[in-house]
Parts: C-alpha cells; sequence; structure tokens
C-alpha cells in the first residue's frame, strides 16, 4: 500500500522497539501501530499509535498549526 516492502516495516518496528514514534508508548488499542505517510509524497515517516495518527491528522499534518497548538496549551 505505501510502497515498502513487509522486511522495511519489521524493520521500522524494530527500530522503534514496537512504540510510537511520537509519544514512546506501546500501542493501546488492537490496531496496533498505523504506518505514517506524508500525504503529499507518500513516503513512510514511521509507525504511530491511534492517538497520535489521529493527532497529526487532526491538525493536517500542518506543522504552523502544530506550533499554534503549542502556544495555545502553554497559554501563550
Amino acid at each position: 500500500k505505501y510502497g515498502v516492502s513487509k522486511e522495511f516495516l519489521i524493520d521500522l518496528y524494530e527500530q522503534q522497539q514496537g512504540k510510537c514514534a511520537i509519544c514512546g508508548e506501546e500501542p493501546r488499542t488492537e490496531r496496533g501501530l498505523h504506518v505514517d505517510h506524508c500525504h503529499a509524497t507518500g513516503a513512510v515517516r514511521g509507525l504511530l499509535c491511534h492517538g497520535c495518527n489521529v493527532g497529526i491528522g487532526s491538525l493536517r499534518e500542518d506543522p504552523k498549526l502544530f506550533t499554534k497548538a503549542i502556544f495555545y496549551l502553554k497559554g501563550r
């Protein structure tokens, strides 16, 4: 689906020690880790838990929105 081999995904999983590339936690849902990819290029970036995958999707993969969210959370 993402133009990568099963071996590539297994290696990525092992590199991340079965944990989310963002929060560093093991997945808490039965879905396991999601293959995260850039929607513009299709390039695989890493494996994410459901929460982090939904989070970056909700902010439209836009670094400016992430920066605004950080300032919002910090009360600035």
